[in-house]
């Protein structure tokens, strides 16, 4: 879901819809929601975040129940301060909304502290706003600090509806989201068949499940406004397959963002034991083959559970489209779950995610798997598996959530340009790894105008090649330990002590002699070795060129270490050239695999292709150039070096 919304003033109230845009003097609903929730946290009695996120699903409803339902003389009532809020508004909500307000609900806040809610919703016609723009506004009221120790972080809009888009569920298909939230996905897929509907009925309903209680009333809300008797929420826990409601409902299409994390682990035995995915398995190396044990794992990641719930929930033929975290898709120790997926149907598609898609809320690189399950089971996987693969760079707000740069342009967002079918920006690959299915690694290198006529003639060679032809040698960093630093004045190289090709000194994580001593047989540097960063958050690719005057050191295992043997190929400063054009660049990070935050590029370093920039071409005078720059660099640093006393310790 967007971060932000418009609104516009219409008879002196708000009414939200996608195409307004931002009117001047009129706040959006998000800082409205957000004004509201500072007021409770500062005057209301209730102490609790969590019960104050409680007592503003209440108030939204009862809201919305006066606007659509009426009620207009219950609230009259309460805010003329005649009567309390369980005296009038509590009894308005359990009629309007007998599913979702139980029977012991109350307001946590005191009267005095609704009242002004009130007011601050004055101008605000919650009704005639779209679903989607009021699940926005309750993502920025809630914010990450409530719901991200849950695992539950919202969908920006622009990905929902390019989910949805490449899914297409039509009207009479039945959709599930099995983590439903606020019913984003839910109320796209509904938009989406009315759209492409022609004017036919609606037949296939939307069932959104949900165990967060205050979630599932919004949700309830939402939904019943923008959707009708189509929608049908739950407020239970999908993973227990014991649940009435759902036990044996199958669905054509899924679509739903679980919960993930390794700290929200599910630890239910008897929620686990009717896993396979919760099971142990046990790898056979010779075959590449996984197999299931009886072994209950003790815990397993909610997302994984979710993924092996969505492909039973499927009908045969149904479709799905689930985020995932990244570190699912590029781990070798995960390989048992794609080879358990592909016995149950095919990946059709994989979309890759920004890194700033969850931001501000979670740092965690996400992708999208599309899947649709085998008409009927068992079948044999594909040996060839050819699936549809995007890119988005951009998710249209920074890591900060700003979804506007200062001079008032929006931020661009990649997945409104895959949104439809057959758009630019997808192709089809072959899998060649079954056990890598990050998507951003499948895309082939592309070079622009400029850097094309740069490299026109030299010749393309991969890091892997040149090892294999002797051109170059390839080997690790080590870790010295944190009680060796500041224990001498040998520089311990670490990620953070690079930039600008060059590699400069933290003296506090500097070690001794004899700590030298001991590494410095196995790294064996020596002037004119490339070290580039291989593992971390976002550093990696970066470079540097030790010298005479700094090959003396200890480098960090984040590190590669490239030894130039055979200068007659490439020599260090033509390949550090080569390591700083765009489209290697974009190899590199098509290369790095992101498991949680933290990213590795590891061997995958061995098939990053680089132009051989050696003898005369239309390089030539840019690499010499280049060349002569970080000499003389290194040379005007080493005389300053000279001409400076050591720093005295304070």
């Amino acid at each position: 879901m967007t971060r932000s919304s418009g609104v516009q003033q219409q008879s002196k109230q708000l009414s939200l819809f996608e195409s307004d845009p931002p009117v001047g003097g009129v706040e959006s609903l998000s800082e409205a929601f957000r004004k509201l929730y500072f007021h409770l946290y500062t005057n209301s009695q209730a102490s609790r975040a969590e019960r104050l996120v409680s007592d503003l699903s209440l108030l939204l409803l009862v809201k919305l129940s006066v606007e659509v339902n009426g009620g207009e003389n219950p609230l009259s009532q309460f805010l003329s301060g005649n009567a309390t809020s369980q005296v009038t508004l509590l009894p308005l909500l359990k009629r309007s909304y007998p599913n979702v307000v139980d029977p012991q609900d109350h307001f946590g806040m005191g009267d005095e502290a609704l009242r002004e809610s009130f007011r601050i919703l004055e101008g605000v016609r919650l009704s005639e706003s779209p679903a989607h723009v009021l699940g926005d506004a309750f993502q920025a009221l809630i914010g990450p600090r409530l719901r991200g120790d849950k695992g539950q972080f919202f969908t920006p809009r622009s990905l929902v509806r390019a989910m949805v888009n490449i899914v297409a569920p039509q009207e009479h298909e039945t959709v599930l989201d099995p983590a439903c939230g606020t019913g984003g996905f839910l109320a796209e897929a509904d938009q989406y068949r009315h759209e492409k509907s022609a004017g036919r009925g609606i037949t296939g309903h939307l069932v959104g499940v949900d165990k967060d209680h205050d979630l599932f009333r919004i949700a309830s809300a939402l939904l019943t406004v923008t959707c009708g008797k189509r929608a049908k929420l739950y407020n239970l826990n999908s993973l227990s397959l014991d649940a009435p409601q759902v036990r044996d409902a199958q669905f054509d299409v899924v679509l739903t963002n679980p919960p993930f994390g390794t700290k929200i682990g599910v630890r239910d035995k008897d929620i686990l034991r009717h896993y396979d995915l919760a099971h142990q398995w046990v790898e056979h190396k010779k075959g590449k083959r996984w197999q299931q044990t009886d072994v209950v794992s003790g815990t397993q990641d909610p997302q994984l559970l979710f993924l092996e719930l969505c492909v039973r929930r499927l009908k045969p033929g149904g479709r799905m489209g689930i985020v995932l975290p990244e570190g699912l898709f590029g781990n070798k120790r995960t390989g048992y779950i794609w080879q358990w997926l592909r016995t149950k149907g095919r990946i059709t598609a994989l979309l890759d995610c920004p890194r700033t898609t969850f931001q501000p809320g979670t740092d965690t690189k996400t992708n999208v798997l599309f899947f649709e399950k085998f008409p009927a089971e068992p079948q044999a996987p594909d040996k060839i598996e050819q699936v549809r693969v995007a890119v988005a760079i951009h998710c249209g707000h920074d890591r900060r959530g700003r979804t506007h740069f200062a001079d008032g342009t929006p931020y661009p967002d990649d997945f409104v340009a895959l949104t439809k079918k057959g758009t630019a920006g997808w192709s089809r690959v072959r899998l060649r790894h079954p056990e890598y299915l990050v998507p951003r690694y499948y895309v082939d290198r592309e070079l622009t105008g400029e850097e094309e006529s740069l490299v026109s003639g030299a010749k393309l060679v991969s890091i892997g090649q040149l090892r294999e032809q002797k051109v170059l040698t390839v080997r690790k960093g080590h870790e010295v330990g944190s009680q060796a630093y500041g224990t001498g004045d040998i520089p311990f190289v670490r990620t953070s002590d690079v930039n600008n090709f060059e590699v400069s000194v933290d003296p506090t994580k500097s070690v001794s002699e004899e700590v030298y001593n001991e590494y410095a047989p196995q790294q064996n540097l020596q002037p004119g070795d490339v070290l580039v960063v291989v593992d971390g958050r976002y550093r990696i690719g970066a470079t540097a060129l030790l010298t005479k005057s700094n090959y003396r050191c200890v480098v960090q295992s984040h590190f590669r270490i490239i030894s130039i043997t055979d200068t007659s190929v490439i020599d260090p400063f033509e390949l550090m050239f080569a390591l700083t054009l765009p489209s290697v660049k974009m190899q590199l990070r098509n290369l790095v695999f992101v498991q949680s935050t933290l990213g590795t590029l590891g061997n995958r370093l061995l098939e990053l292709e680089v132009p051989l920039l050696h003898g005369k071409g239309p390089w030539t005078n840019r690499v010499n150039t280049f060349r002569e720059l970080l000499r003389k660099r290194d040379e005007s640093l080493a005389l300053l070096r000279t001409m400076t006393g050591k720093e005295p310790e304070l």
